[in-house]
Order: C-alpha cells, then sequence, then structure tokens
C-alpha cells in the first residue's frame, strides 16, 4: 500500500494535475504540502500552481514542521498531504492535538493515497455502499479515531482506479467517536480531460450532502444552561416568570436545532453565567473554559472578556435595561405660586400699584378732603389685588373710578393667576431629563436583583451612573436590588426610580397600572446592555454548522416568532387626560411658609405700635402732668 514503485514523476504529475483542479475548484490562494517529494518534484508542482495563482509551502512530515502550518481564518487554504510518503507521513495522525487544529471551516485536505495493483484488482469487491475501499475506511476510521473531521470540515480522500483516473471521497464524522461518513464526489475523474464544473456536485447530490451532514445521528451534545433564580422556575415555558429570560427566550432556539441537526442534550444545569476573576471564570463559563461543554442552552451577554473561552454565533435577544420612574409633580420641583407669571407681569402688576397708589395721593392733596391716608391707599391697594374689601368710602368721584378700574383689573389678573395654578397643579414637571439630573433631585432609586447588574454598575465609566451607583442604591446595600413586582410598586406609590429589564417592568405595569397611571411613566437609560448571543466553546467544530441553522432560523422568522411570544411590548399611553390630581400638604408648603411670614410680620407690627402707642401715651400723660403743675402753681 505505501510502496512508491510507479515510474519517476508519474505519480507526482497525476497528483500536481488533480491538486491543481481541485483547489482550483474550491478558490483556494495558498496551499501547503506534506510530501516526501524530491527537489524535481517539488519544482513541477511549485510551477503548475503557481501558473493558476496559488501559493505554496512544502513542509516535512514531522511533528515539529506540522506545527508551524498556521492557517487563518479569511482566505480559502489548502492541505495536500501525500499519504504514500510512508512512516513519515504515517507518524502524522498520532499527532491529534496538533491536527485538530487544522479542521477548519476555509482549510481544504486533499489526502492522496496509491494502491497497489493487487488493491485495485479487488477494490470493486471490497467496496463499501459508497464505493470507498474497505481497507481505506478501516484504515481512516482508525487514524481518525481522535480527530474532530466534524461536519463543515473538509477533508477529502483520493485515490486511482487506473493510472491518471481519480475517485474522490469527502469523509466526515458526525462526532468525535463515530465512524467516518464517506460520501463520494468524483468518480473516475480524469484532470487531464475533465473540466473544473466536473468537481461541483449535482443538485440532488449537493442536497443529499447537506441533509447527510446535518445529522448528528442522535449525538448527546454536552449543553450548559443557568437558572440565577431556581425559586420562581416552573420550567422552560413558564412565561408567567419574567426571571432568566435569557435563558428561556434562547432554549426554544435550541430546540429547533436538535430537531433540525438530529441531537440530543447532555445539559448542565449551574446558578449563574458567570464572570472572569483572576484568571478563571465561573459558572457556565467556566465549564467553557474547562470543555466539558460544548454549547451553550442559553444566550449570554457578549462581552469582551468571554471570547477568551466560547465564539459567539448569532444575536438572539436583545434586552433593554432602563430606569422607570415618575416625574415628580411641578409643585414639588418648584414655586408653582411664582409660575403663572413671567418677570414681566409681575413687574406690570407692581407697576400697576405703584400707579395707583400715587394717583390717589395725588387725588387727596389735590382736594384736601378724601378720607384715604396714604397708608389707608397703600393697604386698599394691596387687598384689592388679593380680592379683599375695604370698609372706608371714597368721598370723591375721582377716587371712585380709580378703585373701580383696580377692581375689575385686579379681578381678570386673579382670574388668570387661579386658571393657571389649577394647570400647574394637574401637570407634570420636566426636571429629569437625564441621569444627572436624577441624581439632583428628591427621587430615591434601586435596581432589578439580577446577575449583571451589580456588574455592569461597578464597571461603568459613566461619570453620572458612577454618581448615581455611589449616592443613590450602593448606601441601601442589598435592599437597593428588589424583585421587580416590589420596585415598579414603589414607583407607583413614591417618588422612586427603579431600574430594570424592560420585559419584567412592563408586564408587572400591564398589570398593577391603570391607562393613566401609564402616561406618567417615563424611562432612562443608565447601563447599555450588550446583545445576548449563543455561546459555543471556542474553536468547536460545530459553529460553523450550527451558526447556519440559526440564521436559517431568523431568515424564516422563527427567532423574531420566539421574542415576540416571550418579549412584553411597553404599555400604550391611552388616556392621558383622565384622572386627577390631588393637592397635599407638599404642594401648599410655599403658602404655608407664606403664611408664616405674614403672622411674624404682623406680630412685629403689633409689638412695634404698642411701643409706639405706648410712647406717645406717656409722653401724652407728661405734658399733662406738666400743664397741671403750672395750673396748680
Amino acid at each position: 500500500l505505501w510502496g512508491h514503485s510507479c515510474a519517476y514523476g508519474t505519480w507526482n504529475q497525476n497528483i500536481t494535475a488533480l491538486t491543481v483542479n481541485y483547489f482550483r475548484a474550491k478558490h483556494v490562494q495558498f496551499v501547503t504540502v506534506i510530501s516526501c517529494w524530491d527537489a524535481k518534484e517539488r519544482y513541477e508542482f511549485f510551477f503548475a500552481s503557481t501558473n493558476i495563482g496559488m501559493l505554496v509551502d512544502f513542509v516535512e512530515g514531522t511533528g515539529a514542521a506540522i506545527v508551524t502550518i498556521r492557517p487563518n481564518r479569511v482566505s480559502q487554504e489548502g492541505l495536500l498531504i501525500d499519504a504514500s510518503c510512508g512512516k513519515p507521513v504515517s507518524e502524522l495522525w498520532q499527532m491529534d492535538v496538533t491536527l485538530n487544529k487544522l479542521f477548519l471551516g476555509n482549510l481544504h485536505w486533499l489526502i492522496v493515497e496509491k494502491l497497489s495493483p493487487a488493491e485495485r484488482a479487488v477494490n470493486s469487491e471490497s467496496c463499501t455502499t459508497e464505493g470507498f475501499p474497505y481497507q481505506l475506511e478501516l484504515l481512516y476510521n482508525e487514524r481518525f479515531r481522535k480527530l474532530d473531521a466534524m461536519p463543515y470540515t473538509n477533508v477529502v480522500v483520493a485515490f486511482q482506479n487506473v493510472p491518471g483516473s481519480w475517485e474522490l471521497f469527502e469523509i466526515f464524522k458526525p462526532f468525535r467517536n463515530a465512524r467516518l461518513s464517506v460520501e463520494n464526489i468524483a468518480s473516475n475523474y480524469l484532470p487531464v480531460i475533465d473540466s473544473l464544473a466536473s468537481l461541483e456536485r449535482q443538485p440532488i447530490g449537493r442536497k443529499q450532502s447537506v441533509d447527510q451532514r446535518r445529522n448528528l445521528q442522535g449525538f448527546a451534545m454536552p449543553c450548559g444552561t443557568a437558572t440565577t433564580s431556581p425559586e420562581y422556575f416552573k420550567g422552560m415555558d413558564d412565561r408567567n416568570d419574567v426571571h432568566d429570560l435569557f435563558t428561556k427566550a434562547n432554549f426554544p432556539f435550541i430546540r429547533e436545532l436538535m430537531y433540525d441537526l438530529n441531537f440530543t442534550l447532555n445539559m448542565v444545569q449551574l446558578d449563574k453565567v458567570g464572570y472572569r476573576q483572576n484568571g478563571t471564570f465561573s459558572g457556565i463559563m467556566g465549564k467553557f473554559q474547562n470543555r466539558s461543554i460544548e454549547l451553550g442552552c442559553l444566550g449570554t451577554l457578549m462581552r469582551t472578556e468571554r471570547l477568551e473561552v466560547v465564539d459567539f454565533m448569532i444575536v438572539t435577544l436583545i434586552i433593554k435595561s432602563s430606569i422607570i420612574f415618575r416625574q415628580p409633580p411641578l409643585s414639588i420641583v418648584a414655586n408653582i405660586f411664582e409660575l403663572p407669571f413671567s418677570v414681566g407681569v409681575w413687574a406690570c402688576c407692581f407697576g400697576l400699584m405703584a400707579i395707583y397708589w400715587i394717583s390717589m395721593n395725588a387725588i387727596r392733596r389735590l382736594t384736601r378732603g378724601e378720607r384715604f391716608g396714604a397708608i389707608e391707599s397703600l393697604v386698599y391697594i394691596i387687598g384689592t389685588m388679593c380680592q379683599r374689601g375695604h370698609d372706608v368710602v371714597p368721598h370723591f368721584n375721582g377716587t371712585r373710578l380709580l378703585m373701580f378700574s383696580l377692581q375689575l383689573t385686579s379681578f381678570f389678573i386673579l382670574t388668570s393667576y387661579s386658571a393657571s395654578i389649577v394647570a400647574l397643579l394637574q401637570s407634570p414637571s420636566q426636571a429629569i431629563a437625564s441621569v444627572g439630573d436624577l441624581v439632583r433631585s428628591p427621587l430615591k432609586a434601586g435596581v432589578m436583583d439580577t446577575s449583571y447588574g451589580r456588574v455592569y454598575y461597578q464597571e461603568t465609566q459613566d461619570p453620572d451612573v458612577q454618581d448615581l451607583y455611589r449616592k443613590k442604591i450602593k448606601p441601601h446595600g442589598d435592599r437597593a436590588f428588589m424583585e421587580p413586582n416590589e420596585g415598579i410598586a414603589r414607583v407607583k406609590q413614591e417618588m422612586y426610580a427603579y431600574e430594570a429589564e424592560v420585559n419584567a417592568a412592563y408586564k408587572v405595569i400591564k398589570e398593577t397600572f391603570a391607562p393613566e397611571e401609564v402616561c406618567k411613566l417615563q424611562e432612562l437609560e443608565a447601563i447599555k446592555l450588550p446583545p445576548f448571543g449563543i455561546p459555543i466553546v471556542k474553536g468547536s467544530k460545530y459553529r460553523e454548522l450550527i451558526r447556519q441553522r440559526l440564521m436559517w432560523q431568523r431568515e424564516v422568522g422563527i427567532i423574531k416568532r420566539f421574542n415576540l411570544i416571550w418579549i412584553h411590548q411597553k404599555p400604550q399611553c391611552e388616556n392621558q387626560n383622565s384622572g386627577f390630581s390631588s393637592v397635599g400638604l407638599v404642594e401648599m408648603r410655599y403658602l404655608y411658609f407664606f403664611l408664616a411670614v405674614g403672622f411674624l410680620i404682623s406680630v412685629a407690627t403689633l409689638l412695634a405700635e404698642r411701643s409706639w402707642w405706648k410712647g406717645v401715651s406717656e409722653k401724652l400723660k407728661s405734658r399733662t402732668a406738666i400743664i397741671r403743675r403750672k395750673n396748680e402753681a
């Protein structure tokens, strides 16, 4: 089987013609050759390959040389192994760790075998159902026993039935311990005569090949999942539980893969996904790191550090995490008794009062008989502007006209002012428009108790989010991390801001909020979560196969359908103008302050008047006593 007894150069020429056509059909740009050829044979192969634009590198069939092969993951490359070289090449199959790194989707293997005349004679009698020689099937099942020639790797074995005519068979395994599956891709192929198109599969054959490669024959795929809230877990199909959405919403895709690729799950369930600490991952990521599982039966956050141990295939789920809160009433963040009028209107009101006071004093001086003095006029004007009456009746018609026009003006001013106050009492403020505004507001804050919530708040580089965590979350410790039912209830009943997955928050809001209350809710984004993707162990030979089937699920709408089933949509604001807001002590606090100030001023005025009248009365008494003494004298 391993003899090199053909006429000098004939074997090499046949390999050269086959290799050039095969690799050109696969659009290969660079070929690595493992052989025992002499300089002349290498030159002939190099000349034929470079003529069609392929780069060539020759490697001796030794362990030290194989380690130097570094295929890239971008361009199409080829690996040619001349298996007729005997012992040097036969030692390759013992280097399973090194060879397993060469089973890449973009690296096309071509292994050429040379059958002796006796073996070619019995070939037709000892072939398998696929036409593959029985002795070669036994040989390669042994050679590939520890090798990962999984589906979507490209390994072709070629041998000659007659000089110049080749049989090409593609071999692969559905899983590591399975027997080789063999597929005939070319029979009686004459590379010198046949065109490149003869290496292309027929449509029916291509479909059969694809179906065969997608059949993993019931392989028990090692799979890991995480349930961070086991106390709420009632099964993968329980949609009433909003916890562990990243596990439940992604499991339907894995279940579809099971039916599509014909494998079963050997599932490992842990209580967390895991993060890196001191170079070691915990949870599910730790299982990936020690390569005890192959696939993740869940979606995980696509973090950079996790790329050390897993590959993410496609984005299956995007979960938004938002701070949900009600804007504080305008009466809490501002003095609503100042807001109805602008500064200009307030200035005009005080200017109007000054004009009326000057006019009333002028009339009093001109007539010299008006009862209103300067103090009485000022008190009357202030009382009139506040819709208060006065017991003194003016004597002259001019003063009466001034008082009438002042009362009419104050009526319209006070009506506009009162209407604005009513509207402002029902209006929410727009005081919180950013995370920084939330930090400076009187609202308290809490966070949904998730595995990633603490991590992302501690890792954030946003100074406003850092202040939010340091000032409003961290001081409360574990009490700041709560379940969605409790957090949303506090948003409804208190001045509270709650950061949560919108899926969980929307579900509780739909169940507990009235339609008009939904309109008062607002959202801010504090931490931006990366998308969720299904992970597979780093360098897995199943990566391309599973990725393509997940992409197919996305194209036909399976992923979108399950996202609509599992993710709750935002409640719509339907009755924005319905309902009312009651007025409490907080809204009236500025009036109480004004009342207190007025009371203090009145008391101070009373004391001042009493002091003044006491001084005046004492002076009158002293003068009266002096007059009496003079009269008695």
